[in-house]
């Protein structure tokens, strides 16, 4: 091993223990004891060992000297028992007329003796206050007022000022986001030892042309919260190119870190922002409250339009969008109010959603309760999101009315005369099935009337495709009718299959809340509804189960398979409507069916002609399954036996309901 009195030998794994000290004398210890006694014996009055006074000296604190001094490869160190005599002893070194720059948290009665016992001797002091409310520093000022107007630089600005650099004219925002090279640090042994190597080239490679700042790099006492504490990354000292001691990371590699630094780096990154011309700017109160107002009116408009959840994800996308121009604006130098505009759409989050629910919400769920035992739970929500298309009190709209009929239902009710509440049950449940597609097709259920239904298009949502729909619905109707009555009438219930008839309406009719004042009913009265129900009612006259108004076949196009029935004149009417029956969509209507209806418009035109004989012999060659050719068959016997008038204009009156 190593001589242990040599205090420079090079004992690595044991130096920080070792390095400087010798084994106690009195009691044999590797290790320097603390020496807490305050006086030590004296050969006579002024005649000490070393010590006389343990402030002033002790072996302690001499060994600890020497170890710090070994691990900085210097000759000597300097340990002082309290921090006002460590901070006396450097003031000593000052001469009158210096300028002393010094943070306003300083050490115990720093203040003091600065003011109290130094300002004295002509030495001048300013104060900087290095944080801000919440303790975290941004902000660096540029100068001190004093009071008979005169003003002194800070500390970085003058530094700045004298290396030839621009003073700011106010406060300035530090500039943090730099990287460690910007802010090299340097070991003042590594540089005392380099003096002593006479390696002049090294401070002239290293400091020519550069600002340099002497300063303490301190564990707990001289620590700063900077304005980029919340960065994840963190920024370690880079190892500055070393003179004669290398670097050591262990020492030096965590001195800077983004959540606490010296001080002394704060007044390099100032005076970094200052010289590299990279000085952060707050947007004025006026753009900093525009930018805020105009995003938060967006997202209020946002939040009144979508759902929460929906919000609640444009909001987050609209804020990481503020985020990302913040960034870009933050690396021009400006800094944007992103914290007020996230604190604002919160807010605004908040409030728009809590009015929503308590006010619009609620009228929404009025509307829900209202109309979802009569329209479909995706019509009803539209009607909730868009209130306004349901006017209350009545208005005029063109509109689809549809009205269905239980063929056979007369039978049914003599088969269940004894068994009531299973015919309530039937009915019901052909109710169900009748509602259920209507619904389906966007539909609106009226009322229920003994074994009829019914229903209307295009309110109170309009629908531009009402006639085509509610076609749709009837032809459905029809053909789930024949599995209700394999599966429930015939096989359930044991009785003979029902049918129904359909009528189609299209046109003007009033639309609203009609009734008593103590009771309401949303439905549609007018010419056109009385329409519908008579059509629904004619299929007995024509044979037909599906039977639509000129109004409905104007608003549907060329897919389906239709035949022209008569001019009808119904009930309580003088006017001859065009009425026709449905048979089904083309490509699923059977060419047979087709041929036959190609074949009845033609003798329907021999018919108008009043060509009696030739429509009666083409209308008998139809009659053998078809009721509404036997019908017409009929009449041309009646017309050859007694020829109409000569203004005839074709109408068949109905007689009956």
């Amino acid at each position: 091993m190593d001589d242990p009195e040599d205090s420079t030998a090079k004992r690595i794994e044991t130096r920080a223990i070792h390095a400087g000290q010798r084994p106690d004398e009195g009691t044999g210890a590797l290790m320097t004891p603390i020496h807490a006694n305050s006086t030590y014996v004296q050969d006579g009055p002024g005649e000490h060992r070393g010590y006389e006074y343990s402030r002033t000296g002790n072996p302690t604190r001499t060994d600890l000297e020497a170890n710090l001094a070994s691990l900085e490869g210097g000759r000597f160190g300097r340990v002082f028992s309290s921090g006002m005599g460590a901070i006396n002893t450097v003031l000593n070194l000052l001469e009158s007329g210096d300028h002393v720059v010094s943070g306003t948290d300083v050490y115990g009665g720093t203040h003091r003796i600065f003011t109290q016992v130094y300002e004295s001797y002509d030495i001048e002091f300013s104060f900087v206050d290095m944080t801000d409310l919440d303790e975290i520093v941004r902000r660096y000022p540029a100068g001190f007022d004093y009071e008979g107007g005169r003003r002194d630089t800070s500390f970085a600005v003058e530094l700045v000022r004298r290396a030839g650099g621009a003073q700011p004219a106010e406060d300035f925002l530090i500039n943090f986001n730099t990287g460690p090279n910007d802010i090299p640090t340097y070991s003042v042994a590594d540089l005392y030892a380099c003096a002593i190597a006479g390696n002049d080239a090294y401070f002239a490679r290293q400091f020519r042309d550069k600002i340099v700042i002497f300063g303490l790099v301190l564990d707990v006492e001289d620590r700063h919260v900077a304005a980029n504490h919340l960065a994840t990354a963190r920024l370690d000292v880079a190892p500055s190119d070393r003179c004669v001691i290398p670097f050591d990371s262990e020492k030096f590699g965590q001195i800077v870190d983004r959540r606490s630094i010296p001080g002394v780096y704060i007044h390099a990154a100032a005076v970094n922002t200052l010289s590299k011309g990279i000085g952060l700017k707050l947007l004025s109160t006026a753009r900093s409250f525009g930018v805020v107002t105009v995003s938060t009116a967006g997202l209020i408009l946002l939040f009144f339009v979508v759902p929460p959840i929906a919000g609640l994800a444009f909001g987050f996308c609209v804020l990481l969008a503020e985020i990302g121009l913040s960034v870009v604006s933050f690396s021009r130098g400006i800094v944007p109010p992103i914290g007020a505009v996230a604190l604002a759409s919160i807010l605004a989050f908040t409030v728009i959603y809590a009015f929503r629910f308590m006010v619009e919400d609620k009228a929404k769920r009025r509307i829900q309760h209202a109309f979802r035992h009569y329209l479909a739970p995706v019509l009803v929500d539209q009607l909730a999101d868009n209130a306004d298309a349901l006017t209350l009190g009545g208005e005029t709209r063109r509109v689809t009315v549809f009205f269905s009929d239980i063929v056979g239902y007369t039978s049914l009710s003599e088969g269940l005369k004894q068994q009531p509440e299973k015919l309530v049950d039937v009915v019901n449940r052909y109710f169900t099935l009748v509602s259920g597609v209507v619904e389906a097709h966007g539909g609106y259920i009226d009322k229920f009337m003994g074994d009829a239904v019914m229903s209307f298009w295009s309110a109170p949502l309009n629908d531009d495709d009402a006639e085509r729909h509610a076609v749709d619905a009837a032809l459905d109707c029809l053909a789930r009718l024949e599995v209700f009555n394999r599966d429930v009438v015939e096989r359930e219930f044991g009785l003979s299959p029902i049918g129904t008839r359909i009528g189609i309406n299209t046109g003007s009719a009033v639309v609203g809340n009609m009734g008593s004042k103590s009771r309401l009913n949303y439905t549609v009265t007018g010419d056109t509804v009385n329409l519908a129900a008579r059509l629904e009612s004619a299929n007995k006259t024509y044979g037909s189960l599906l039977m639509i108004g000129e109004g409905t076949r104007r608003g549907l196009d060329d897919s389906y398979v239709l035949r022209r029935l008569d001019r009808l004149v119904v009930t309580g009417k003088t006017q001859p409507v065009r009425v026709y029956e449905v048979f089904g969509r083309k490509g699923e209507v059977d060419t047979a069916v087709t041929e036959r209806i190609a074949a009845f418009h033609g003798a329907l035109a021999q018919y108008y002609r009043r060509n009696f004989t030739a429509a009666r012999d083409a209308f008998a060659a139809l009659a053998g399954d078809d009721a509404t050719a036997k019908l017409y068959v009929d009449r041309c016997t009646r017309y050859l036996a007694e020829p109409p008038p000569a203004r005839w204009d074709r109408a068949f009156v109905a007689r009956t309901k």
